[in-house]
């Protein structure tokens, strides 16, 4: 004996399948997709005396249709069972082919967990306010570090802004968020002339990006050290300059 059901996949047209001993099949791997279940064998089922035989309605919980088709794919004898169930069914019909509509019935009562949806979502709102909240930082302090070079109260409000993207993005538990905002103090630093903290600073960052193979962390440690430099340089020229100034005068 074998077995044709018809399903109704979601909003989806009729689905047919196919049950014998031997297998379980359904036409394309997508409707496999759509139940959940790991896509089995597919071929196309032609039903030419369909319409001329009244199909067997059997109404179904919509929540047992994945397990339904799983164990049909993976055991042979529970294949076995539904035939016999359906056969039964069918008052023990002589027809080779038995013909079922399956009708899935929305379940009596949800497998959500609404009260732990409503915290997952706090958590999500929460940390997309704290994503809006560092790139609004990061903004702002980008512009506070490019003033940082001319006027130092701006250097200081940068510094102040990298601490501030220091707990955000502790909050977030994101440690190369952190090492980054790190980093920025570092150049805050450099601005205010404190030129050995922010060498220390850079110096730790770096092995961290080494580390952890943050490349682009990398990267904007060797940017940053490159204008310690800068400034190490023209701190040296400065002193330089004073030297002989001051040397001039005692001439």
């Amino acid at each position: 004996m074998k077995l044709v059901a018809k399903l109704r996949l979601f909003d989806s047209p009729y689905t047919v399948c196919y049950i014998s001993q031997k297998c379980f099949l359904l036409p394309d791997e997508k409707y496999y997709k759509a139940i959940g279940v790991n896509a089995g064998e597919c071929c196309e089922i032609e039903l030419a005396d369909e319409d001329k035989v009244k199909p067997i309605v059997y109404k179904v919980n919509a929540l047992i249709l994945q397990p339904f088709v799983k164990e049909c794919v993976k055991s042979k004898i529970y294949r076995t069972k539904v035939m016999q169930f359906f056969n039964k069914i069918a008052r023990k019909s002589a027809r080779a082919v038995l013909y079922v509509l399956i009708i899935l019935e929305p379940p009596d009562k949800e497998i959500l967990d609404y009260v732990w949806n409503e915290k997952l979502i706090k958590l999500l709102w929460t940390r997309i306010e704290i994503e809006n909240a560092f790139s609004w930082l990061s903004t702002l302090g980008g512009a506070y570090s490019a003033l940082g070079d001319y006027f130092e109260h701006c250097a200081e409000e940068a510094g102040k802004i990298s601490v501030r993207q220091y707990k955000l993005s502790k909050m977030l538990g994101d440690d190369s968020l952190a090492a980054r905002s790190i980093l920025y103090s570092a150049l805050s630093q450099a601005q205010k002339n404190n030129l050995k903290l922010s060498r220390y600073i850079v110096r730790n960052v770096y092995i961290f990006g080494v580390n952890t193979k943050d490349k682009r962390l990398v990267r904007m440690c060797q940017g940053v050290w490159a204008k310690l430099k800068y400034l190490r340089q023209l701190q040296k020229n400065s002193t330089n300059l004073m030297i002989e100034c001051k040397g001039d005068r005692q001439c």
